[in-house]
């Protein structure tokens, strides 16, 4: 009997230096800050997400689960001699081993970048997120800079693509807008905490080059008003103290660049076209001739302009993270130019001080898009 102890002492001892080897050699490392973004929604995941060899893996049965494969043995069948998975779902069978980077598709052998893997720590199987929900006709596209796989219906994603490339090309033709922005921000540590909101209005003349601007900041129970125009060379400013007027004549090259600042256009750029596809779905909407989208996902200007404030704020990007996002688009169904984008976000912040909670809401809109009105600078002011 002390034999056969010994000798199971043995035995469990070199497969945990196995395990422990193996999952060393495939660089694998836990990943809990990456989101899976799937029909425009984060899921959550009882087992935490991995990376091996530069890929990301998911548990088998969550993932498998909230890419709409029944959960029962008929459609995931795990066999634990050959240590394989056979998925099915509709027209499709896929078929999977631990440790093999052949997989088949429909009984078509195709060789995987990383194999499914035992992680040694929870002992569940893990399977590579985008060979599996390619293989069951989604798309998948991966955003570095929220730390997010999107998985989306191929028909979705090319619906909400044609969206946005439609409104980028209707934006285009806009002369003239009018927009607002209202920001929202809370910030708390335990018992403690601040509250602040930003209302920005304006109006922009693309044609000649003017833009007209009302500010409200409201925080610790102040209200901070400001107003600026730019118009044919000038910038004229309202001193916030006094409510006199500064007028300055700036050179062509400074006069562009700020009204360029001023006057930017809600534009998606190329690169997030994709991500926003997969990450987005088409949402109902009470009035007919709007299209809304939705969707766990944030555009790449918005992340560099937050990153950019927190640099600002004294170079807490690094000890910033953020946990929850979401993001809605509205359009005109007639003509495709964007009406409103409203953005949510939570996160902590830690540094020396502690642990800090996070909650943003912005919401900007456009309205009176190629109206009738004049930007006009009042006369006692020039």
């Amino acid at each position: 009997m002390k034999k056969f102890g010994f000798c199971l002492t043995v035995f469990l001892f070199v497969v945990l230096i196995f395990a422990t080897v193996a999952n060393a050699a495939q660089s694998i490392t836990e990943t809990p800050d990456v989101k899976i973004i799937i029909d425009g929604e984060k899921g959550t995941y009882t087992d935490v997400t991995i990376i091996a060899d530069g890929r990301t893996l998911l548990p088998l049965r969550e993932v498998l689960t909230k890419l709409g494969v029944p959960n029962d043995n008929e459609h995931i069948i795990w066999d634990g001699v050959k240590r394989s998975v056979t998925v099915k779902k509709d027209d499709k069978v896929i078929y999977l081993e631990v440790g093999n980077t052949v997989a088949t598709v429909n009984g078509k052998e195709l060789t995987i970048d990383v194999p499914p893997i035992i992680y040694s720590k929870n002992n569940r199987t893990y399977i590579p997120a985008r060979f599996v929900a390619e293989s069951l006709d989604k798309q998948v596209v991966w955003d570095a800079e929220t730390r997010s796989v999107l998985i989306s219906d191929k028909e979705n994603y090319n619906q909400i693509s044609d969206i946005i490339s439609k409104s980028n090309e209707a934006m285009k033709n806009i002369k003239k807008y009018k927009f607002g922005m209202d920001m929202d921000v809370k910030v708390s540590q335990n018992a403690f905490s601040m509250e602040y909101g930003i209302n920005v209005n304006g109006d922009v003349d693309q044609t000649n080059k003017a833009v007209h601007m009302l500010s409200v900041i409201d925080m610790l129970g102040m209200k901070i008003e400001s107003e600026s125009y730019l118009k044919d060379g000038y910038s004229y400013t309202k001193n916030v103290e006094t409510g006199g007027w500064t007028k300055e004549k700036l050179s062509e090259s400074d006069y562009e660049q700020l009204f360029e600042s001023n006057s930017d256009i809600v534009n998606i750029k190329n690169d997030d076209i994709g991500k926003l596809a997969a990450g987005m779905v088409i949402s109902k909407s009470d009035n007919p001739d709007e299209i809304v989208i939705k969707g766990d996902v944030l555009l790449s200007e918005f992340v560099k302009g937050f990153n950019e404030g927190l640099t600002a704020a004294g170079n807490l990007v690094d000890a910033t993270s953020m946990n929850n996002f979401s993001m809605e688009m509205v359009f005109d169904k007639n003509t495709y130019y964007m009406k409103s984008i409203t953005i949510n976000l939570d996160g902590k912040i830690e540094d020396e001080i502690g642990a800090s909670q996070y909650n943003v809401k912005i919401g900007i809109s456009l309205s009176d898009i190629n109206g009738d009105f004049v930007i006009t600078v009042p006369q006692e002011i020039i």
